[in-house]
């Protein structure tokens, strides 16, 4: 199958899996665990960030309406959530550029809820739900004040490795190596107090894809993801959610990673003018890449 070929069968699989969830969605998550509220933690992946949009906004108004990133995997998921409990509220508590240490700890900077980038620290005033302190403390006031939370979605570490070790940077083996530890254990902190707060949640930890294939090794993501799944498999009532290989076929084919690149080209901002450039590419996924996302999400939650 040629890769052309190939980017056309994602997106037709991506539309008929979309077609057959709302189908029988509202009752397979019968069988999940649904309360009445829908947390979701994380970064910008949680955000529904797309920097195109946000510099449009940014160079129009000066500030950034939240209302307007709407179609993250959050609110596919969301929205396929609400076939089956119409009346659910879902509340995003994501935060672009957010590190595991800014998600337990906070920014350090009051007013902005974010460590990274250095040259931009999001404000507290363009979140989804805005809060003040550490987004752990305001998921845990949330879950004090919302018993029936479930689930509760979080996608956190991949801005803790872009810091450390994201393009231009280059990290050895040992550096990944003790970075991914590190990862590790503050997401075994954050699930942990999670499900202390929330014993009956059903808790969906998302990975990773690689924009930046014949850059930076899938293999370097897929340790992560491994990492991230180790925790996720040690705290009950979670499960992890991969997307690598459906945004980087070549971990799945074994081929070059230039094989990954078209599909790249249609599921993350990486293609501006319709070439793949990782330097002013946008890492962020695509429209349809998120509502891939939120498919791998949902699978993940039907079926643990």
């Amino acid at each position: 199958m040629s890769i052309p070929v190939r980017v056309r069968f994602l997106v037709c699989c991506v539309a008929l899996t979309a077609a057959l969830g709302t189908l029988v969605f509202a009752s397979a998550a019968g069988a999940a665990k649904l309360g009445d509220t829908y947390l979701a933690l994380g970064d910008s992946y949680a955000y529904g960030y797309h920097q195109a949009l946000f510099l449009e906004e940014i160079s129009s108004k000066g500030f950034v309406e939240p209302a307007t990133f709407d179609d993250g995997y959050v609110d596919d998921f969301g929205a396929l959530l609400k076939l089956a409990n119409p009346n659910l509220q879902v509340i995003n508590d994501g935060c672009p550029g957010e590190t595991t240490e800014a998600f337990i700890y906070g920014s350090g900077e009051p007013g902005r809820c974010a460590n990274f980038p250095e040259a931009f620290h999001w404000p507290d005033a363009f979140l989804h739900h805005p809060y003040s302190g550490s987004q752990l403390e305001d998921a845990l006031a949330i879950l004090k004040a919302n018993p029936d939370v479930s689930p509760i979605t979080l996608d956190i570490g991949g801005d803790d490795a872009l810091k450390a070790c994201g393009p231009p940077k280059v990290c050895t083996e040992e550096q990944i190596a003790v970075l991914y530890t590190h990862i590790a254990e503050n997401v075994g902190i954050i699930l942990g107090q999670l499900r202390k707060a929330a014993p009956n949640a059903q808790i969906v930890l998302l990975g990773y894809n690689n924009s930046y294939p014949t850059v930076v090794p899938d293999k370097a993501v897929e340790a992560l993801n491994s990492a991230l799944g180790d925790v996720a498999a040690a705290v009950p009532g979670t499960s992890f959610a991969d997307p690598l290989p459906l945004f980087n076929p070549s971990v799945v084919t074994g081929g070059p990673e230039t094989q990954d690149i078209p599909v790249t080209c249609v599921l993350t901002g990486m293609c501006p003018e319709g070439k793949f450039n990782p330097v002013t590419g946008d890492l962020h996924p695509s429209k349809l890449g998120y509502a891939v996302l939120a498919g791998v999400v949902e699978v993940s939650f039907l079926t643990h």
